[in-house]
């Protein structure tokens, strides 16, 4: 794996678990516990120039609707903190794709955020200036006159920017079938550069064919403003490892007690949360 991703016009990107060369954190790895590789809480924590955590909030298992249709309702929660003076996220790429090694694979069939929204809007108002300066000159009487004269126009302008997240369900290694991955967009308010969220929770509504177990990968990428600049940040951690899933166990029930027999019928927007300061519920 390369150093360092090249995204838009050259602006350098790094992938979860990278950070600048030295930093403290930079070659930890997120595992599945030997003793207990089911439904880890601590999908992944990076430390460095930023901190990035990713925590399973809430793992549901039951039904669609009516104790039919086998499910799944997933609660993701991200933290994105600056360590450093000066730093800002000024983007986040979040995915999550989803399959099985002993059964059918699962299908996407909701999530939240979905779609695109926006977030603190701002507007100001920008004035454009443009001059022309020629030279007047001519003969009279045969004397020679000189001078200069500027012709000028001033438009004013009213632009907006807003925090944008955008959220999608895809169709990830392969071009066929039912969706099978997840993903969000972060991106900052580039006017009032106040960086991305720091604090984000997603929902994701599964519907499975089956019992068996399944996991999902999981990959996160973010451009990171260091005083009006993007900086590098460097490192080689291998990928953390995939979240493995088992239906038969019990829900969770950390946010609230859910309806495991009509996980259909929940409203994820209600799940979800947006927010630009962390905070412990």
């Amino acid at each position: 794996m390369s150093d360092y991703l090249e995204v838009e016009e050259g602006i350098p990107a790094f992938e979860l678990g990278l950070s600048e060369a030295g930093d403290e954190g930079s070659d930890f790895r997120t595992q599945n516990d030997p003793l207990a590789p089911l439904q880890r809480t601590n999908i992944t924590e990076r430390k460095g120039a930023i901190d990035i955590r990713c925590t399973g909030a809430d793992v549901i298992h039951g039904y669609l609707k009516g104790g039919e249709g086998p499910a799944s309702l997933i609660v993701y929660e991200f933290q994105f903190d600056p360590r450093k003076k000066a730093r800002r996220i000024a983007t986040v790429d979040i995915e999550f794709v989803f399959g099985s090694n002993s059964g059918k694979e699962p299908e996407v069939l909701k999530i939240s955020p979905k779609g695109r929204m926006t977030l603190t809007p701002t507007a100001q108002t920008e004035t454009i200036t443009k001059g022309v300066e020629a030279n007047a000159g001519g003969n009279v009487f045969g004397a020679e006159l000189g001078g200069a004269w500027k012709w000028e126009k001033a438009v004013s302008r009213e632009t907006k920017d807003a925090t944008i997240i955008v959220g999608s369900i895809d169709l990830k290694g392969r071009n066929y079938g039912a969706s099978n991955a997840v993903s969000w967009t972060l991106l900052e308010n580039e006017t009032a550069k106040t960086g991305v969220p720091a604090h984000f929770r997603t929902a994701v509504l599964l519907s499975r064919k089956d019992d068996e177990e399944f996991y999902s990968t999981f990959k996160i990428r973010a451009q990171v403003d260091l005083v009006s600049r993007f900086t590098r940040l460097f490192g080689s951690t291998p990928k953390d490892d995939p979240i493995l899933y088992d239906p038969t166990l019990a829900p969770t029930n950390k946010l609230r007690e859910y309806d495991v027999n009509s996980l259909g019928d929940i409203n994820l927007q209600e799940l979800c949360v947006v927010a630009f300061t962390n905070y412990e519920p």
